[in-house]
């Protein structure tokens, strides 16, 4: 879930970026010279999902360190499994 939450992130960030810069080979003009206080919540909205994915994954990882080091092969090591 922690990536499928970071690859949103950049869809939405692209398409920010889009909305702020435009396209001029797709005639894609730009959004945020006519919308300027939703282009800053856009951006204040990508931001804060930004920050809150980079925990998530972080939280996953120190959340699969744990697990890995409770039931890791180097547990049991020395005694036999019969």
């Amino acid at each position: 879930m922690a990536y499928v939450t970071v690859a949103a992130v950049a869809a939405a960030a692209q398409s920010s970026v889009f909305a702020k810069l435009g396209q001029p080979e797709l005639q894609w003009m730009k959004v945020c010279n006519m919308y300027g206080k939703f282009c800053n919540q856009v951006g204040e909205g990508t931001a804060s999902s930004l920050l809150v994915s980079v925990s998530m994954v972080a939280l996953s990882c120190i959340s699969a360190f744990s697990l890995f080091r409770l039931y890791g092969a180097n547990k049991g090591k020395g005694s036999t499994w019969w």
